[in-house]
């Protein structure tokens, strides 16, 4: 196996080509109980990256050493992926990169010894080049269609024809009401029955947060404008994550260090529909992590957009 020649510190970085499927093209390794990469490693992830500019998709998955507790070490493999990720600079929401992370903790471990898996390992495949065939110009052939004459105007005025139950082009738009022109989601709502899903895919957030980004704001007040407008409706909120571990209870949130991403961020929105008026008596919250997944495996950004929702449960009307 041929090892290519990079300049990567002698502690954490190495990089191999000519693969065998299951050898990464680089790993990093960590010190003990830490997730931070020193200022060479991150030169050197830095130059990794300049190496691939055509990236099709990306793995990247983190370990740990057995010592302390399952659960603190998931914790800890998965900081150190995000470390790695954040440093690649991909991020699965806002890139075509296909990316996939996954903390396995002390699950797993591929080496001896402790130091050896306190590793994240990377695998990448770069994009294929398409070779442009040249094609021989063609001589343009100009096509000259002659018009006929406009007909004359008729100068007298005409009345709008109306046609049955439709409404004359010529009327003036009138504001939308929630009781005369309603909106998709205030008539699924209507249609759907107790115990069945409306799914909103247009909430979004930080990534690894429960912070609402600002592009949520009008799914957000959709939601909350149809709330308003059936004031028995009652509804169990759901949040649903993509790209982690299937087994896992729930994805690691960095603002609480505790896996419990999908359920803060289920509550974040029940605290907006609160905070703007509902009752919350009105509202429940539960997540759901990635066990719920619409759509596995995920291969490509519309499968995990798909699975990466909020889903409202009709409990009464």
């Amino acid at each position: 196996m041929k090892i290519q020649n990079y300049l990567f510190s002698a502690a954490c970085v190495f990089v191999i080509q000519n693969l065998h499927a299951q050898t990464p093209d680089a790993s990093v390794h960590f010190a003990f109980d830490k997730s931070e990469i020193n200022t060479t490693d991150l030169a050197s992830l830095q130059g990794f990256k300049a190496a691939h500019p055509n990236v099709e998709s990306i793995t990247i998955d983190g370990y740990a050493d057995p010592v302390g507790t399952d659960d603190y070490n998931y914790a800890l493999s998965m900081r150190r992926c995000n470390a790695v990720k954040q440093v690649l600079g991909y991020d699965e929401s806002k890139t075509e990169v296909l990316l996939k992370v996954t903390a396995h903790g002390e699950q797993g471990l591929l080496f001896a010894t402790n130091p050896e898996n306190r590793v994240v390992l990377i695998e990448i495949n770069d994009k294929k080049k398409v070779v442009v065939q040249p094609q021989i110009k063609q001589e343009e052939v100009k096509v000259v269609v002659q018009e006929p004459a406009p007909k004359p105007v008729d100068t007298v005025a005409q009345k709008p024809v109306i046609k049955d139950n439709a409404v004359a082009d010529i009327a003036p738009s009138k504001p939308k009401e929630l009781g005369l022109d309603k909106n998709a989601l205030l008539q699924q709502l209507e249609n759907a029955k107790i115990g069945e899903s409306v799914v909103l895919t247009d909430i979004h957030f930080e990534e690894a947060r429960h912070v609402l980004l600002k592009s949520s704001k009008p799914a957000l007040n959709e939601m909350l404008d149809a709330l308003k407008a059936m004031p028995t409706l009652q509804l169990e909120i759901q949040g649903h994550m993509c790209c982690g571990d299937e087994l896992a209870q729930d994805g690691f949130d960095i603002d609480t260090k505790e896996f419990s991403l999908s359920y803060n961020r289920a509550k974040a929105v029940y605290d907006f529909m609160v905070q703007n008026g509902i009752d919350a008596s009105r509202l429940t919250y539960k997540g759901f992590g990635t066990r719920k997944r619409l759509v596995s495996p995920e291969k490509t950004d519309d499968d995990r957009n798909e699975n990466r929702r909020v889903e409202f449960l009709i409990v009464k009307k």
